[in-house]
């Protein structure tokens, strides 16, 4: 199973703990405190505690577990603050997987942020730029080393380039993979694959309903069916959370994913792969997820995976 695609740093979205969204309800009485992810066994995969200081997470602790039995030790993640903005996450007893991020901005918006990864010898940076409140751009960098067709290498950066552009109800993202030597000059002649993809979003009601994913050599097609209660997620991101592009993602939308259609074709012809993905949500009096049954379904045939429990 998946990991709980639940971070800390989305979490700390909730600090704000005063927003109202379109349902009426105060997210302050719905910070998410606890979530345990279980197999198709009923078996523990992993659990996440937050603890909360002045109404907003100070920290997290996740542990991980195989056929119920806990494995390596309890990962610890700490944020701090600056005001009322996230400044750094640092997450340790992960091993390789340990990090620290932090984060910088102007007139309130994120502009930079920088993560260093135990497993890496480098540190890498990403450039926010907006437009009229919107995000325009997101340029990550890199130290790397570069290696030439020509067999020789040479040391540069590394850059990975997301252009945004909006139009009504739709989003579209382009990306673009370039390196550059240490003159700033783009190196055109790298064994690397620098290929453009571009994304289109489509949006309804606060939630991403279809996701287009087109490169050179394949389309890849998600379509998302919501129900119409509260998701934690869009609490959490719906406040301040530093990076904007979070919003893009169907999990975080305004309700919650009932249905995902996934849809991969190769342009030759010579693969195609169709799957869904469904989920059965037990909610609580306000409405909130407190128990999500997940399932995939292909060839008609629909399987029970995991099961992932809110306490709040």
């Amino acid at each position: 199973m998946k990991k709980i695609l639940f971070s800390l740093l989305a979490v700390a979205t909730l600090i704000g703990c005063c927003k109202n969204d379109d349902n009426g309800s105060d997210s302050a009485n719905h910070l998410v405190k606890k979530i345990t992810a279980k197999n198709k066994n009923g078996n523990l995969e992993e659990v996440i505690t937050f603890t909360f200081q002045g109404g907003r997470p100070i920290s997290q602790h996740s542990s991980y577990y195989k056929d119920g039995v806990q494995t390596g030790t309890t990962q610890v993640t700490t944020i701090h603050y600056e005001g009322n903005l996230v400044k750094k996450v640092k997450t340790e007893n992960a091993g390789r997987k340990s990090f620290e991020e932090n984060y910088f901005y102007e007139n309130g918006k994120l502009s930079r942020s920088t993560e260093k990864r135990e497993r890496n010898d480098y540190t890498t940076t990403y450039e926010y730029s907006y437009t009229n409140n919107q995000v325009t751009t997101v340029l990550k960098s890199y130290p790397t080393t570069i290696y030439l067709k020509s067999g020789d290498t040479q040391s540069g950066t590394r850059y990975t380039e997301r252009q945004f552009t909006y139009n009504g109800n739709t989003v579209i993202e382009v990306e673009t993979g370039y390196e550059k030597d240490l003159n700033g000059v783009v190196v055109t002649n790298t064994v690397s694959s620098n290929g453009t993809q571009t994304i289109t979003y489509t949006l309804s009601g606060g939630n991403v309903v279809k996701k287009v994913e087109e490169t050179e050599y394949s389309t890849t097609t998600r379509e998302y069916t919501y129900d119409t209660k509260h998701n934690p997620r869009y609490e959490m991101i719906g406040i301040f959370n530093p990076d904007p592009t979070k919003t893009l993602e169907a999990y975080n939308g305004k309700n919650n994913v009932i249905k995902e259609k996934y849809n991969y074709t190769e342009k030759s012809g010579s693969r195609k792969i169709v799957f869904i993905r469904t989920s059965d949500h037990t909610y609580n009096a306000d409405g909130y997820p407190t128990i999500v049954k997940l399932y995939t379904e292909e060839n008609g045939v629909r399987e029970f995976n995991s099961t992932i429990e809110y306490e709040y």
